[in-house]
């Protein structure tokens, strides 16, 4: 169900107790030469209708477009909003649906940027909410990264930003906003053993990149290894693992619900 395109009567109609309202984030950045600027929120939102419709029982709110893109500014057609105003405008959207009675409200993430954002929102948003909701904040590529990892062509380093798998993705969902031809490989030197550059990559060493100073182009990873068909296979096995996520989020208890 996409929320803008229901009706007030057919909002209030809704279960709210077994309802899962999600909100989809990502951003407006560069993304190299040959991908669109909206990428991380067109695949947000792609991702969560799909899950929507497998789970049952879960509202799309529209996306807000915009995150935290500081890091990609030196590249043309980038919007950035503060982290405060990110968190203010996450914060002023849940807060709405909770008015309406919705108990539980997930933020689905699409931009590695907005990581640091998402993770406090769970903490002031489930503290401000206690008792009357449960919120839960991910990233839908991180809640995937097994099956990711096993349907990857490239190495470490060949997911990172407008890469294999965002390519792919596109590819497979508007592949006329793709200009493959124009696509650059970069496996990128994070400048230690403790940092990555990798999509699904983990580190315990958190640190500012300006997109600037890894890539050119702003692109890092491998594009050349994108296909339709691989993108086909990422978004199946992103909805799946957000589906199987929904469903286990809906059965939540609420602590400090009154009976």
């Amino acid at each position: 169900m996409r929320w803008e395109e229901l009706t007030s009567p057919q909002i209030d109609a809704l279960d709210r107790d077994r309802t899962v309202v999600i909100l989809p984030i990502g951003s407006v950045e560069q993304h190299g030469n040959h991908m669109p600027l909206g990428t991380d929120t067109l695949l947000a939102h792609a991702v969560s209708l799909a899950a929507a419709e497998q789970a049952r029982n879960v509202a799309v709110l529209p996306p807000p477009w915009y995150g935290f893109s500081a890091h990609h500014m030196q590249f043309a057609g980038s919007v950035s909003l503060r982290a405060e105003t990110l968190m203010a405008l996450c914060e002023d959207i849940v807060g709405s649906v909770i008015a309406h009675g919705f108990r539980r409200i997930l933020i689905v993430n699409g931009h590695g940027g907005n990581g640091g954002v998402i993770d406090v929102l769970a903490s002031t948003l489930g503290h401000k909410h206690y008792g009357t909701a449960r919120i839960a904040t991910l990233t839908y590529f991180a809640l995937a990264r097994d099956a990711i990892a096993r349907l990857r062509q490239s190495q470490a380093g060949g997911m990172g930003h407008a890469c294999e798998f965002e390519t792919s993705l596109i590819q497979h969902l508007r592949p006329e906003l793709v200009q493959i031809g124009l696509a650059q490989t970069l496996y990128p030197d994070p400048g230690s053993a403790y940092l990555t550059t990798d999509l699904i990559g983990s580190q315990a060493v958190r640190v500012y990149h300006d997109f600037a100073d890894l890539s050119p182009s702003g692109a890092l990873g491998d594009p050349s290894l994108a296909s339709p068909e691989a993108g086909a296979a990422f978004f199946a096995a992103s909805a799946e693992a957000l589906s199987a996520f929904i469903t286990d989020f809906r059965n939540w208890t609420i602590p400090g619900a009154r009976p």
